[in-house]
């Protein structure tokens, strides 16, 4: 706060909306004589985090040479604190040097990308020298102009002022198709999670972000319609809720300029939450509407988020089985359930399927579409894809695992929105993550998972471009990881490959349960060191959205949610009488019985 001067009128801020519901806004201070290091470096930081486009005063703070230096744009380092250490003399009385030591849980590159970092060790040193012209003359102290001549290339912020300065928007690019599958497939966006800040012009920023293309992670798995179209100015428009969008109107045959305007929709709409925006104009030279898109047609489009994740038109049905005689279940809604139609709802499962004493029963998912199931023997070792109508029969396994232990054998199974069925086989003589379509068991190559960890589970988000793993250490602790899917190969030699493994929530110590709950979130039940375990939302970037965990209840072994966020969250729960319960509420999320008798809820996929 300035501490001379005459008072000025300051009008009230309103907030910058979104989701976190911005209270602050830092109103920096130029420098000023007779400041110590120590403040210099403070007022700093401070003024790094004000809403200037090229921090202007912030940079008056630097010498011309750490001017020229500084890039904050490059990156933001995030840590706990960002708190100066005391001074320490260099070379004389005119220089000092002042380090900030703290944890670091993440960083976010030249292209917006966040990457999770569980508290690793950081130390940062600024330079300061004394550029006063009479430094060492009278009443040197209170003339002294301390100014930074050396510091770190990036920004760096502490948590909360990167939480008040940034925020989280998903870019959206198109699924690149499987070059060993025939005829035409589905396109749908995916997202790509990136942080931009909150209060210098955030649409333009979106906009010019999505033309720059995904994040190198991401880059592999996906492609963009832009091509060498550009955006050639600011998004504009009198009215927020439809946006103008200029572009320099190069390559916009054959559809181009709709998907274009499908990924800038998506792209913007994320910013304010859904609903936000009523339609995208593209404009090109002289303002010339190019193409237009409204919500209706976006929401709706086959290419929209999550288009393949089933359950369109209303609530998705939720599955579990029942541990006394393993038939699986149907469950439209709370205390209302039913067995599926065919052999797995039968009132005697075929003896490969039904449990024993030695075995529970196995773990299961229905297909997205609803119309068949892919359920493991209660032994682990046999495979098996079953129709859910009364004309099914069960047939031959479709894979066999040659796993001979309790405990071992596939785990695991999902779908993609394509049809493609991914399990884990935990056979220790030949661990694998298969993948079969099409009649064609392919053995997925799993690249970049640490040494001495394994894959025990997996869920495959419906775009088929993700997957979260589970993976197990030596001592039997289980941590979450995603992995990018990319295809390769020819239909009549098929190749596909789970790489550029990260793990998401490093803070975890141990991971029970995973489902994903968004098409860039996942809900995560697990528990961090000397902890209880708890839910846990968290981004496909590693970011924690929501910042206090979700309680659970006693017991629970498996966590189930949609990428629909309209269906509520199931969990069992090793009670005696083995209830399912659902995550519901308004202000606070409370559990609620919604049936007995089950294990494993699902959703499809």
């Amino acid at each position: 706060m300035p501490d001379s001067g005459d008072p000025q009128r300051v009008d009230p801020v309103q907030d910058a909306g979104g989701d976190n519901g911005v209270q602050v806004r830092v109103i920096p201070v130029p420098p000023r004589d007779g400041l110590l290091p120590r403040e210099v470096l403070q007022n700093f930081l401070d003024a790094s985090i004000a809403d200037e486009r090229n921090y202007t005063t912030a940079q008056q703070y630097l010498t011309p040479d750490a001017v020229k230096k500084w890039h904050p744009a490059d990156g933001v380092v995030v840590l706990r604190n960002t708190t100066p250490g005391n001074p320490v003399a260099v070379a004389d009385t005119q220089s000092t040097q002042i380090s900030i030591k703290s944890s670091e849980i993440g960083q976010l590159d030249g292209k917006h990308t966040f990457t999770a970092v569980q508290d690793a060790p950081y130390e940062a040193a600024f330079t300061l020298v004394n550029v006063a012209k009479d430094a060492g003359g009278k009443d040197s102290s209170a003339k002294a102009e301390w100014r930074i001549d050396d510091l770190p290339d990036q920004l760096i912020l502490n948590q909360t002022n990167f939480g008040n300065t940034f925020q989280q928007v998903d870019r959206y690019f198109y699924t690149t198709p499987d070059p060993s599958v025939t005829g035409a497939q589905q396109q749908v966006l995916v997202p790509d999670p990136i942080y931009l800040r909150r209060r210098i012009d955030p649409a333009s920023a979106a906009a010019n972000a999505l033309a720059d293309g995904p994040s190198d992670w991401l880059t592999p798995a996906v492609h963009s319609a832009f091509g060498h179209t550009r955006i050639t100015g600011p998004v504009s428009g009198d009215d927020p809720r439809n946006p103008r969008v200029p572009l320099d109107g190069a390559d916009l045959g054959g559809g181009a300029c709709q998907q274009i305007a499908a990924q800038l929709y998506f792209t913007l709409a994320s910013q304010g939450g859904s609903g936000s925006i009523d339609q995208v104009t593209l404009t090109g030279r002289r303002g010339a509407v190019l193409c237009q898109l409204s919500s209706g047609q976006a929401r709706v489009s086959s290419y929209a988020p999550g288009a393949l994740a089933g359950g369109a038109g209303g609530a998705t049905p939720a599955y579990f089985r029942r541990p006394d005689n393993g038939d699986l279940m149907r469950m439209p809604g709370q205390d209302s359930t039913a067995a599926v139609a065919g052999p797995l709802g039968a009132p005697h499962l075929p003896a490969e399927l039904a449990p024993t004493a030695q075995h529970l029963v196995g773990a299961f998912a229905v297909r997205r579409d609803n119309k068949f199931a892919a359920v493991v023997s209660a032994d682990g070792r046999s495979l098996y894809q079953v129709g859910l109508t009364d004309s099914d029969k069960l047939g031959q396994p479709v894979a066999v695992s040659g796993a001979t232990t309790p405990g071992q054998g596939f785990a695991s199974p999902s779908w993609d929105g394509y049809g493609g069925l991914w399990v884990v086989d935990r056979n220790p003589a030949a661990p694998a993550v298969l993948l079969i379509r099409g009649g064609q068991t392919r053995i997925v190559a799993t690249m970049d998972i640490p040494a001495g960890r394994t894959v025990d589970g997996i869920r495959l988000s419906s775009d088929g471009t993700r997957a979260a793993l589970l993976l197990k250490d030596g001592t039997g602790a289980t941590s979450l990881w995603l992995g990018l899917v990319t295809h390769s190969g020819t239909a009549q030699a098929p190749a596909v490959e789970i790489g550029a493994v990260r793990q998401l929530a490093p803070q975890l110590s141990d991971v029970v349960s995973v489902s994903w709950a968004d098409t860039d979130l996942l809900l995560v039940l697990g528990k961090e060191l000397d902890s209880i375990t708890q839910l846990h939302y968290v981004g496909t970037d590693g970011s924690q959205i929501v910042a206090t965990p979700l309680q659970a209840v006693d017991g629970m072994t498996a966590v189930a949610a949609s990428e629909s966020r309209t269906d509520p969250v199931l969990a069992d729960s090793q009670d005696q009488d083995h209830t399912i319960y659902g995550l519901s509420g308004n202000a606070q999320w409370q559990w609620r019985a919604y049936t007995k008798n089950g294990v494993q809820p699902t959703y499809p996929g």
